[in-house]
């Protein structure tokens, strides 16, 4: 019951930081620095909002999204509502009258692609939770558009990315990455429900052929044994990249036998006391931008900083393949750590002390982090019987 109490203490924190991030525009990441509406920060949020009573902040955070789509068909990967500049990361940032979409990661200027997929996997879940069929119907043609921007642009059915274009976005990674094509996979599936659920046969059978031709690529090119690959440009990096892992498990690309590889793999090298490490091994230094070098922050996505999504997707899978005991320890171990510093932080020290360094502070609340942590409680509390 002691237990219970703590993670129902840090269920009640986690709602009130997502709260704190809910804008008219959308759930945007934070509030002091990250201030604006990211695809893979607020979209994953709404996981969380779906199962929390704030389901109506999911439909108008995708709202803005479809809103910005380019005639081709790519949704961005940010809507800015404020400059980059110096103060905005101070905390003090002044807003555009409206949002602004971008498409293009800064400083290599390669189109980041996440923003797409992402969108029509937080509308298939928000129209599953929700039921709101109108919606889905509303915008069935442009996330159908979308979808044919990706299909167009793959190569062997797998997507590349540029530099810094994935959610590790300060390990220089160019080609093939995991997180990307098990998003993309993902979406096409979910695009093959959405398809069905309208009654589109045609377009169902269509999205559902292609999802499982990208499995199959992803299996042939990115599995090693016991994980799959973090990325693949001339060769493939053979990285245990924990994120991309546990996407693939959780989303069902990974196959069970694969997912209990994978489980017993992180646990035995990426398990740190509340979460899982980003990579194992780590990157080496010159796979670091040299900026991130310059500013104290070259651990920002190698095995430094601990982000709680790896954790919180790792306690969902191992409930997902029967490890009933384990998934409730780590939440547990991930409720300790909301509770202990009564917040959603967006990256912690090896100590587990939100990162307060020279020139970086962890931005909080960070509704991703909230969102799935809401998300996580939902199903493995409310949902356990």
């Amino acid at each position: 019951m002691e237990n219970l109490n703590l993670i129902k203490q840090a269920y009640k924190i986690a709602r009130a930081a997502l709260s704190n991030c809910l804008t008219n525009q959308g759930i945007i990441c934070g509030r002091h620095h990250f201030v604006d509406l990211w695809a893979r920060d607020s979209l994953f949020a709404t996981f969380g909002a779906n199962v929390s009573g704030l389901s109506k902040h999911s439909k108008t955070t995708l709202s803005s999204f479809l809103d910005q789509q380019r005639d081709d068909g790519l949704i961005p990967y940010c809507l800015l509502r404020a400059p980059t500049t110096i103060s905005k990361y101070l905390g003090r940032p002044v807003f555009f009258p409206k949002l602004k979409p971008s498409f293009r990661q800064r400083p290599l200027a390669g189109l980041v692609l996440d923003g797409g997929l992402l969108t029509v996997l937080a509308t298939w879940e928000y129209v599953n939770r929700t039921q709101d069929f109108n919606f889905a119907q509303k915008h069935y043609s442009q996330l159908k558009k979308a979808l044919t921007w990706y299909i167009g642009r793959s190569h062997n059915h797998l997507l590349r990315d540029w530099f810094l274009c994935e959610w590790a976005d300060a390990v220089l990674k160019v080609g093939k990455t995991l997180y990307t094509n098990v998003l993309y996979w993902k979406a096409l599936e979910d695009m093959s429900g959405l398809a069905k659920l309208l009654n589109n046969k045609a377009d169902a059978e269509k999205f559902s052929r292609l999802s499982a031709d990208v499995k199959e690529w992803v299996n042939r090119e990115f599995w090693k044994e016991n994980y799959f690959s973090d990325w693949i440009d001339y060769k493939r990096h053979h990285y245990f990249y924990s994120h991309g892992n546990m996407l693939a498990c959780w989303s069902g690309l990974a196959d069970s036998a694969q997912s209990k590889q994978i489980l017993k793999f992180a646990d035995k090298f990426c398990w740190h006391d509340f979460t899982l490490e980003e990579n194992y091994p780590k990157y080496p230094w010159a796979r670091i931008p040299f900026w991130n070098h310059l500013v104290g922050m070259g651990d920002y996505h190698n095995r430094g900083c601990l982000w709680l999504q790896p954790g919180i997707l790792y306690s969902l899978v191992l409930k997902k393949y029967g490890q009933k005991k384990k998934s409730m320890v780590v939440l547990r171990a991930i409720s300790n750590q909301i509770v202990k510093h009564q917040g959603v932080y967006e990256i912690y020290e090896k100590d587990g002390q939100p990162v307060s360094r020279r020139f970086y502070q962890a931005e909080t609340p960070f509704a991703w982090s909230a969102g799935m942590f809401i998300y996580a409680y939902h199903k493995l509390i409310q949902e356990k019987n």
